[in-house]
């Protein structure tokens, strides 16, 4: 097992590198693969189809539209200039009523062909709910007190982030975030700076704060912990430029979203959860192509965080 993680961490590598030296967009690209990501016209169809669907949520966030791949047997058989199966998939959440569905669109006929409610999960967090928790905290009379007790008045120099609720009163339920708080200032890192026990916790659904526990002052840094060039100041002097060139031209190959180097071949697509995944790495051994992996991806990360705090 660990030799096959290192190799498609190998591959993985190779192929970020190869993709980065291409400049063209891949929303727009033409679609000729049944693996290709989806086109921004595509994207753009499947919120419209979505949107007009009766009993489509009214305050629904799109979590995810991304290609619904089709199933191997159809890919494995697919010739060059053949029709396709072509779906998206994506992920929907009713915000005011908590929650989630998942939706297949086939782009072919322009028509939603499934529609299901899943239960008891939750999409990942909009980059607007972080957004919006801020708003909701910084105007709660509760958490102004609590900044005030800590001499901290200019809430407009007062970050407040969403983070996972992680343990809370089980009777507190919804779509629950964290709220963290942190004194900015005139830094540019503010982590440098929590604001110690003061934990606010909100719930996106209704967009209010339902829980906000205060277990006393503790010393706020008050420096900030900026590692910026102008923060640092003087640096040490830098290396010398190191140069790559292949005089004799490239030696990769790469069209649409297929990457040919040496006697490899695979295609690339960028998954909104997995990160970059890898399809149909294959390779030519004497002229014959030998299949290696149908679908590739190592996206797992993990970062333990603790706090003796009692929140």
């Amino acid at each position: 097992m660990k030799e096959l993680q290192h190799f498609i961490r190998y591959l993985s590598v190779v192929a970020l590198a190869l993709v980065s030296v291409f400049s063209a967009s891949l929303l727009a690209a033409q679609v000729l693969h049944p693996l290709d990501p989806l086109t921004e016209n595509e994207i753009a169809r499947t919120v419209r189809i979505l949107n007009v669907t009766s009993n489509f949520p009214r305050t629904a966030l799109f979590s995810t539209i991304q290609l619904n791949e089709p199933p191997k047997n159809e890919v494995l058989k697919f010739k060059a200039g053949a029709g396709f199966r072509r779906e998206a998939f994506g992920i929907i959440l009713d915000r005011e009523n908590n929650k989630t569905y998942e939706a297949i669109v086939d782009l072919n006929s322009d028509k939603l062909t499934s529609w299901q409610e899943i239960k008891n999960v939750q999409p990942l967090v909009f980059f607007g709910e972080h957004e919006t928790l801020q708003k909701i905290v910084k105007a709660d009379t509760r958490w102004q007190m609590a900044m005030r007790k800590r001499g901290i008045t200019d809430f407009d120099k007062v970050v407040v982030e969403g983070w996972a609720a992680g343990e809370h009163d089980p009777r507190i339920t919804g779509r629950i975030l964290r709220g963290l708080t942190f004194v900015k200032g005139s830094s540019v890192n503010y982590y440098g700076r929590p604001v110690e026990g003061l934990n606010v916790i909100v719930n996106m659904n209704t967009l209010k704060v339902v829980e906000l526990t205060d277990t006393g002052i503790a010393p706020i840094a008050k420096y900030n912990q900026d590692f910026d060039e102008k923060s640092i100041g003087k640096q040490r002097e830098r290396p010398k430029p190191l140069l790559i060139t292949q005089p004799g031209g490239v030696g990769y190959q790469i069209k649409g979203h297929e990457i040919r180097w040496q006697k490899w071949r695979f295609r690339y697509s960028m998954h909104p959860r997995e990160g970059l995944v890898l399809h149909l790495v294959n390779y030519d051994e004497n002229g014959k192509i030998r299949p290696i992996l149908y679908r590739a991806s190592i996206s797992e990360m993990f970062i333990p965080y603790g706090d003796p705090d009692i929140n």
